[in-house]
C-alpha cells in the first residue's frame, strides 16, 4: 500500500468510526521503507496501528532486527502480531520466529505470539529446518498437530476452501441449510481493506467492494454478486449463476456454503464476468 492508498484508506475507516487498525498482508517489512510511509500517514491521520503481523521471513540478525523494530516504535507500534504456524514452517526456520521474538523484548515491543500452543510445541525442533505438515506430524505426533490446528483460526476462504473445508455436505444439504440472506458480509468486527483500496466483505478473500462506496447502499446493478449473497444467500447466487450464466457445479461435496459460493465466483471469474467485484484479479489466476 502506498501513501496515497493508506490516506485514502485512513480517511474512510475514521470517517465510518474505526480509529484502530493492524496491519498484514502478505508480508509488511519484505517493503519496510513502504511500511514506514505508512505508518508515518496514520500518524499524521490519528489513526492507532495496534500491532503489525509478520511471519519473520525478513529476520538476518538480531542487531539488525533490534535497528528495524526500534524504528517501528519510534512510529508508534508497540505490538507485532508473530506467526508461530504449521503453515508458515514450511517456508520459514522456526529459528527465524524465534529471532523476531527476541527483538521485539529486547527494544521495549509486545510480541503477540500467534498462536502460544504451535510456539511451544516447536520448542524442541531444529530451529534452523524447515517442515512440511508430513514432518511435523511425524515429529510431534499426528494428535498433537491435530489437536493444536483445531485451536488455530482457519477462516473458510482462499486456499483453506481447498485444505480444510472442501468436502462433507452435498450440493442439495448446502442449499437446504442456508436459507437465508449471508449476513456474514456486513460484519465489521474484524474486516480488511487491500492494497488495492478494496474493501473485503465478510473477510471474503477474492470478493470486493471499493472503498469510496462504503458508508452508503451499494448500487446492485454494480455489486450483482454481493447484492445476490446479501439478500438472496447462496441460494439466490446459485440460482442466479444456473439460470442467467450457465453454470453447473464441479464437486460431489462441499465443505461449506464459502465452498460452493467461491466455485461460482471462480465460474464467473472465468466467464469474464462482474469483474469489478472479483478481486483482485490475481487470487483467481
Amino acid at each position: 500500500m502506498d501513501e496515497k492508498g493508506a490516506r485514502i484508506s485512513f480517511k474512510v475507516c475514521k470517517r465510518l468510526g474505526c480509529h484502530l487498525l493492524h496491519i498484514g498482508g502478505g508480508e509488511p517489512f519484505l517493503n519496510v521503507k513502504g511500511l514506514f510511509k505508512v505508518l508515518t500517514v496514520a500518524n499524521h491521520m490519528d489513526v492507532a496501528i495496534e500491532y503489525i503481523e509478520t511471519n519473520s521471513s525478513w529476520f538476518k540478525g538480531h542487531e539488525i532486527a533490534c535497528d528495524m523494530l526500534s524504528k517501528i516504535k519510534e512510529l508508534g507500534v508497540n505490538t507485532l502480531l508473530i506467526s508461530s504456524s504449521p503453515f508458515h514452517l514450511e517456508h520459514i526456520p522456526f529459528g527465524k520466529v524465534k529471532g523476531v521474538v527476541a527483538a521485539c523484548k529486547e527494544v521495549g515491543i509486545k510480541p503477540f505470539i500467534w498462536t502460544e500452543d504451535f510456539f511451544r510445541m516447536f520448542q524442541e525442533l531444529d530451529p534452523s529446518k524447515r517442515y512440511s505438515l508430513d514432518e511435523l506430524m511425524a515429529q510431534i505426533g499426528e494428535k498433537n498437530l491435530d489437536a493444536a490446528i483445531k485451536r488455530y483460526w482457519i477462516h473458510p476462504g482462499g486456499r483453506a476452501l481447498n485444505t480444510f473445508f472442501n468436502k462433507g455436505m452435498s450440493l442439495q444439504n448446502i442449499l437446504a441449510s442456508n436459507p437465508g440472506g449471508c449476513k456474514e458480509l456486513i460484519d465489521t468486527t474484524h474486516f480488511h481493506i487491500d492494497l488495492y483500496g478494496n474493501y473485503v466483505p465478510g473477510l471474503c478473500a477474492g470478493l470486493a467492494i471499493k472503498v469510496d462506496d462504503l458508508g452508503r447502499p451499494l448500487d446492485p446493478s454494480k455489486y450483482v454478486v454481493i447484492s445476490t449473497l446479501f439478500k438472496h444467500g447462496i441460494r439466490g447466487l446459485f440460482s442466479f449463476a444456473q439460470k442467467e450464466c450457465g453454470f453447473e457445479p464441479k464437486a460431489v461435496e462441499y465443505g461449506s456454503k464459502c465452498s460452493l459460493c467461491y466455485e461460482i465466483r471462480s465460474f464467473f471469474f472465468g466467464q469474464g464476468l462482474f469483474m469489478n467485484e472479483l478481486v483482485p484479479s490475481s487470487h483467481y489466476v
